[in-house]
Parts: C-alpha cells; sequence; structure tokens
C-alpha cells in the first residue's frame, strides 16, 4: 500500500534524501575546459568589512536539527494531498518506497543555470511545500531568485526565501539568502575550508584567497538584503549560517553532503527556515557580541542603518589569547541546551581598527568596566544604576506569532481528506 508524504511527514524526511546531481561532464574535466581560471576568484568589492569572528558549529549542529524536527513534525495522517491543487506545490523528493512520490526527471547540469534547476526544483519545492504544511500562516512566504545581474552571474546564484508580497525590514530580517555555486568551482575541500575559515581579514593588501573571496561575497550579498541568515551550496554539499546583529560574527555549520542522513539536507533547510522565523527551538545566537553599530557600508559608502536590540544583553568578557588570524583552524561549539549552543573560548584581543569603540583586555574585570562605560554613552531609557537583564533566547511562538502560531488564522488553498474532528492543522481557516 502507498502512502502520501503528508501521512507520515516525519517518515517521509526521514528517507528523502536528494538524488544525485547528474552533470554533462566530470568535474576535472570542467574545470580544465576554462572553468580553472574562474575557480574561486569572486568579484569582491573593496570595502570594510570588520568579519573578525567566524564561529564553527560542530555536531551539536545536527542534534538540534534532529530534535526539532522531532519536536515540530508530524508522524501521523495530516489528511491533506500532498499536491496543493491550488499552487501547484507538491513534493518532489523521492522517499521509501512506501511513500507514493513521482518521479520528477531533469536534465543533465551543464551550466549553473541547471544546477539551479535541480536545486529549485528538488529541496526548495519540497521544503517550501513542507513548511506550508506545518506553519499554513507562511503561505505567502516561498523561494524567488535573486537577480541583480553583477559579473559574477555565471558562477554565483542566489534564491531568497522571503514573504513574495511584502517588503519592508521586518521581512528582511527573517528572510534566508541561499548562495549557489556549482560542483566544478565549489568543490568539496573548498566547502570545508569556507566552513574552517577563522575570521576575514580587513583592509588586507593581499589579494584574497577564495574561501576569503566566498565570504567576502556573502556577507555583501547578506548585508545588501539585511538578511543575516543564509545557505551556501554546491547541490551536493550544504553549509548553514548566520550573522550577527552588527555583522562582525558569523556562525557556521559543519558540511552537510546531499546524500547524508540524521540529519538529511531537507532537515537542515526546515530547521533553518524555522530558525530564520524564530520558530520555537530554533537556532539563536549563542553569544551576545559587543560590535560598533556603524560597521556596515551600503554600496555608496554611506551608513546603512542597523535595528537596535530590543533589550540591551549581558556581553560576556572573552579571556582566551587568540591572535585572530584567518589560517588557523576553527573553534567550534558544543549543545547547552536544546535552543543553545556553547562557544569555545576564544576572543579578538588587538584591536580591529579605529573605529572600534573600545579595546578588550585580558583582565575581566577591566574588560567589563570598558564595557560598563561603552554602554553608559549609548541611549537608553533605564536609570543610571539599572542592572542589566541576562540573555533570553527564542523558545516561544509567541516572538513571532502572524506566522508560527498554529492557531492563527490563515486561508489556505489546501484540500483535506476524510478531516478527524479536531484535527491540529485545521485551526488555521481554509
Amino acid at each position: 500500500m502507498a502512502y502520501r508524504a503528508t501521512d507520515d511527514l516525519q517518515g517521509y524526511l526521514k528517507d528523502a534524501v536528494l538524488p544525485r546531481l547528474k552533470l554533462m561532464h566530470k568535474p576535472e574535466l570542467i574545470l580544465q575546459q576554462g572553468y580553472k581560471s574562474r575557480r574561486n576568484t569572486l568579484t569582491v568589492r573593496q570595502r570594510r568589512r570588520n568579519l573578525a569572528n567566524i564561529v564553527f558549529l560542530d555536531s551539536a549542529f545536527d542534534e538540534l536539527v534532529n530534535d526539532w524536527i522531532k519536536e515540530h513534525v508530524p508522524n501521523r495522517s495530516l489528511c491533506l494531498y500532498d499536491e496543493d491543487r491550488k499552487t501547484g506545490e507538491r513534493f518532489t523528493v523521492r522517499s521509501s518506497h512506501r511513500f507514493n512520490v513521482p518521479e520528477l526527471l531533469l536534465p543533465v547540469a551543464s551550466d549553473i543555470n541547471r544546477v539551479c534547476d535541480w536545486l529549485d526544483n528538488f529541496p526548495l519545492q519540497t521544503v517550501q511545500r513542507v513548511f506550508h504544511i506545518l506553519f499554513p500562516a507562511t503561505k505567502d512566504w516561498g523561494f524567488v531568485t535573486l537577480d541583480d545581474h553583477d559579473c559574477d552571474d555565471d558562477s554565483f546564484k542566489k534564491f531568497h526565501w522571503t514573504d513574495v508580497n511584502q517588503d519592508h525590514p521586518d521581512i528582511h530580517d527573517l528572510s534566508v539568502v541561499v548562495a549557489c555555486q556549482p560542483p566544478w568551482i565549489l568543490s568539496d575541500k573548498s566547502m570545508w575550508q569556507f566552513t574552517q575559515l577563522r575570521s576575514l581579514p580587513e583592509c588586507t593588501t593581499r589579494p584574497l584567497r577564495g574561501k576569503e573571496r566566498l565570504w567576502g561575497k556573502l556577507w555583501d550579498t547578506c548585508v545588501h538584503n539585511q538578511t543575516p541568515f543564509f545557505i551556501l551550496t554546491s547541490y551536493q554539499q550544504w553549509a548553514f549560517g548566520m550573522f550577527s546583529r552588527g555583522w562582525t560574527t558569523a556562525f557556521v555549520s559543519p558540511v552537510i553532503d546531499a546524500q547524508s542522513r540524521s540529519p538529511t539536507v531537507m532537515h537542515a533547510l526546515l530547521y533553518w527556515l524555522g530558525s530564520a522565523l524564530r520558530a520555537p527551538g530554533g537556532f539563536v545566537q549563542p553569544v551576545e557580541v559587543a560590535e560598533p553599530v556603524h560597521n556596515v557600508f551600503s554600496d555608496d559608502e554611506s551608513e546603512l542603518e542597523i535595528a537596535k536590540p530590543k533589550k540591551e544583553l549581558e556581553i560576556t568578557p572573552s579571556l582566551s589569547g587568540w591572535s585572530g588570524t584567518s589560517d588557523e583552524p576553527a573553534s567550534s561549539a558544543g549543545a547547552a541546551g536544546a535552543a543553545a549552543l556553547d562557544v569555545s573560548d576564544r576572543g579578538v584581543d588587538e584591536p580591529h581598527g579605529p573605529d572600534v569603540l573600545f579595546k578588550k583586555s585580558k583582565d575581566p574585570a577591566l574588560t567589563w568596566e570598558m564595557i560598563e562605560s561603552w554602554r553608559k554613552e549609548l541611549p537608553s531609557k533605564r536609570t543610571e544604576n539599572e542592572s542589566f537583564p541576562p540573555p533570553t533566547f527564542a523558545t516561544s511562538v509567541a516572538l513571532l506569532p502572524d506566522f508560527l502560531d498554529d492557531s492563527a488564522t490563515s486561508d489556505t488553498s489546501d484540500e483535506t481528506v476524510g478531516v478527524p474532528c479536531g484535527h491540529w492543522l485545521m485551526s488555521a481557516r481554509r
């Protein structure tokens, strides 16, 4: 007996591994035919990027993804058709034989546009369908192409997970940039090197290396769209990351292979989209980073306005003696609870430039005194002697009631099949 994917979404996703990408030529042959000169040579504009800290998230990331899937993806029948008859959204990634998912055949990938066809039609379309089922109020959110016609258009393509009907800063902050390079440019080794970089050199006179150019390109793209969450992929390899509020710190996951399980790429995609939308149990910044708010400049070198935090969070001083060079292996973060990560001891003892508001000392007492002095200069409604509240993490769907509340009303086009009384998904108006 064949089942619909919606009869057991959790079971479907467990075995929903991406189909293997079919290439016109082997990657090494494509490199010999002219791509080698452009390999990892993305055009990165000369601008100030104070990305001084790149934190590698270790295997704890896998645990967070798996825990989130178990918590939020149902393993019982939802009484829904696999395909949305109105929008055409459907499941395209095949799973185990017990799920009746029609096979989708695509042409072999001979260039980046064909690779993006595989990316769009398999993981992105399926994840969009699943996410709309899990959270009906996100029906206006989807993947759209980011076409800015830059000089790297033949080697660097972008998708944007966003609200397709609205465009304002609050939406940008919840969106996700999906960047793609074909596997003959972004090789497995290049992807691993990308995740292991520890910092991006600022105002250096030497040419940037491939992994540094890739970080610079992603930084530019995310800053331009004011979107801190990003995903980098060659289709065959995937990495998930985010930037801090002031764009001076980044967090990046281990590389996930297209054929990996527990978690699969589909699991990680759902988790990362939910995290960007601040779903309960999603990823949140493990530490609060003291950073200047005027770090970011737009393309015309004028300052961009950065949203101020709703509350000032306590900053824990670092006691490490890391030298801050980009060649050193990345540190990692371990799990500390279901919704937060602990970062390995590290810090930046050297100043980043004349615009940094303070220089960190190795003496924790002096560091705290400098942070307090800096905070007093910030505009605030608090009294002078009022203590700062401890960091709080997004553990409740109340942060985003319009998108993620199961009880939110939403007119969705899904048709139900024999819906039982009191079905959890029917709390949204249909």
